[in-house]
């Protein structure tokens, strides 16, 4: 008696709880695929906005380089226009000494 309670007892529980059991199987499987799909879609936009931002930034940074650039050859050109008129002036005062 208490063996047929047992087994009446354990196919009332197959019966009930094992279609929820697969069903939660199957939901959560279904959950981690979506999952893995957003997050590889988010990994993907990640690394698009990265690459964007380090493109940007060395295109920045070849700009500022090139204005750095500019500046100095600027500046050394002054420098040299400077030098000439003072190398003028020398030789002027030179020519009227002698």
């Amino acid at each position: 008696m208490t063996d047929n309670v047992l087994q009446t007892l354990q196919h009332a529980i197959q019966d009930v709880i094992a279609p929820d059991v697969r069903e939660l199987k199957v939901r959560v499987s279904s959950i981690e695929k979506q999952m893995e799909t957003q997050y590889n879609a988010l990994q993907k936009q990640i690394e698009t906005t990265s690459n964007s931002l380090r493109d940007q930034q060395e295109a920045n940074f070849q700009a500022l380089m090139a204005a750095i650039g500019e500046s100095k050859a600027k500046s050394d050109l002054e420098t040299y226009k400077l030098i000439a008129a003072l190398t003028e002036r020398v030789a002027a005062l030179e020519a009227s000494r002698n």
